[in-house]
């Protein structure tokens, strides 16, 4: 700690009185540089005041009060790296100037110099040189170094000392509860900081973070529930192929359809750098035509607990999905289980470029016993992707995605390498209203030579493509409605595979 000065501290605005107000001989004795320089500074005349104090720092070096008045015609300005010296000056050399002390800690601060900022504020709490400001600074320089609860007690300190620090120290206060991520605490800060002065600029910004936070607060809520339902049209339900000699009809395949989503996501806030996020979703797929044969309830569930640095983040991300489809009646169908680590990177430091980078086993097993058994299509194997995500000031969104996946299937015609590149977008067009485009393109192909003799013991190779354009309207934060129109073309070399799809879409989301 800085020892304690041994003369008394002295105010540049008693000087200031002292010069206006009395004898004119106390005039002659100061600087008419200083003294002209002041009364430039009074009529917010900076540039002419920083050289006329320039001239006085130069007729009188060891001048405290004209260090101090250079130093704040500097900060007044926000010229904090100009205004540092003279401040340290106005501190330093006798006398000490008393307001020099919280306005040299105020520039430190500003310039990110917090462990001086530190040194001096021991100095102004020893010397109580105005407690309730250095309280405030004190705040500020702990908010800064992350130590949101002690600097939450300094704020509080601060008003308690002068009711005039209040709406300013409120609104401190809710920043720093913002940065827990205690939004509610940081709201009800806020909107008492606007209640005080709702006119004064800092009402103002106190409002806005007072929208901030609440938005912030229901973006991160730890339960998050939302239905998703989707009215459809599909032109080939069946994925019935191209017409082919010899080849039945396998039914009815153009349907309306209805698709529907229940999702619940837990997302807690956990103290430190551990993560953890899991969701459950229920999906009901009911069709108008072959709904005996084709509607499916499917279950999925995943968790991904992970451990954030500074940069990345580490996860291990698991899901299993449970299929149940009508025959006619529910039944088991398929289970599916994926689990992997993933890492996340950030690759800017604006945070707006992300990669994920996953590989992991999968399982899949089928419960339906295959006609014959080359075409079981229960596998173990290896997946994997990685994903560039760039986020927009504008809220447009873009991901690029490949992703590798090989199946060891217990039957021999399904053990397969699969390669897919996709692109995706999301672009608002109103404040409400964004577009969705989206492409991909899958290359499939099948290690084994099939033994359906009818295939001619062709290996089997998909091409798949596929395309979908949709609306998103935000009605608000509850109710999102939405149109989309999904393409697929998929181009294989056995006809029974071969065919061509398009879905039409419509509905909403509704989100608790």
């Amino acid at each position: 700690m800085m020892k304690r000065f041994p003369v008394a501290w002295i105010s540049p605005f008693v000087f200031l009185l002292f010069l206006t107000c009395f004898v004119p001989a106390s005039l002659g004795q100061t600087p008419e540089s200083l003294r002209e320089g002041i009364r430039q500074y009074q009529a917010d005349n900076y540039e002419e005041a920083v050289e006329l104090f320039q001239t006085a720092r130069k007729e009188a070096p060891q001048s405290t009060l004209a260090a101090f008045w250079l130093g704040m015609a500097y900060k007044v300005q926000s010229d904090y790296p100009n205004a540092l010296p003279h401040l340290i000056d106005a501190v330093t050399l006798k006398p000490p100037i008393k307001e020099a002390l919280v306005e040299l800690i105020d520039v430190l601060y500003r310039l990110d110099k917090i462990e001086e900022a530190n040194r001096w504020l021991a100095v102004a709490e020893q010397e109580q040189i105005f407690p309730a400001k250095t309280a405030f600074l004190r705040g500020m320089a702990l908010a800064k170094q992350g130590k949101y609860t002690e600097a939450i007690a300094a704020f509080e300190k601060s008003k308690s000392l002068d009711k005039t620090y209040t709406q300013p120290a409120d609104f401190q206060i809710g920043l720093a509860h913002m940065m827990e991520r205690r939004y509610r605490q940081a709201a009800d800060l806020f909107r008492a900081a606007v209640v005080q002065d709702p006119v004064s600029d800092l009402g103002t910004y106190a409002r806005r973070y007072q929208e901030l936070v609440e938005e912030r607060d229901w973006i991160e809520r730890p339960v998050r529930l939302a239905l998703n339902v989707l009215g459809q049209y599909d032109t080939n339900m069946l994925q019935e192929p191209y017409s082919f000699p010899g080849l039945t009809d396998a039914g009815e395949e153009k349907s309306l359809g209805m698709l529907s989503t229940l999702r619940l996501d837990f997302v807690p806030i956990l103290k430190g750098p551990w993560l953890f996020n899991a969701n459950y979703a229920l999906i009901s797929s009911l069709h108008e035509k072959n709904s005996t044969t084709h509607d499916f309830l499917v279950n999925h569930i995943a968790v991904m607990p992970g451990y954030g640095f500074d940069r990345f983040a580490v996860n291990l991300s698991a899901s299993y999905t449970h299929a149940l489809k009508r025959d006619p009646g529910y039944t088991r169908y398929s289970d599916r289980f994926g689990a992997g680590p993933l890492v996340r990177i950030l690759l800017t430091d604006k945070k707006d470029q992300i990669l994920d980078v996953y590989a992991g086993y999968l399982k899949k097993e089928f419960f339906k016993t295959a006609l014959f058994k080359d075409e079981d299509q229960s596998a173990i194997g290896f997946d994997s992707h990685i994903s560039w995500i760039k986020l927009y000031e504008s809220g447009a969104l873009m991901v690029v995605k490949y992703g590798f996946v090989s199946e060891n299937a217990d039957g021999n015609n399904w053990s397969n390498d699969a390669h897919r590149l996709s692109v995706n977008g999301i672009l608002p067009l109103l404040k409400t209203l964004k577009l969705q485009l989206g492409a991909e393109i899958m290359l499939q192909d099948y290690r084994n030579e099939s033994t359906i003799p009818a295939f001619n013991r062709a290996k089997r190779s998909d091409k798949i493509y596929t395309g979908s354009a949709g609306l998103i309207w935000d009605i608000n934060r509850n109710v999102t409605l939405l149109v989309q129109y999904t393409g697929i073309r998929a181009d294989s070399n056995i006809f029974l595979y071969d065919y061509e799809r398009h879905v039409f879409s419509a509905g909403a989301e509704f989100r608790f």
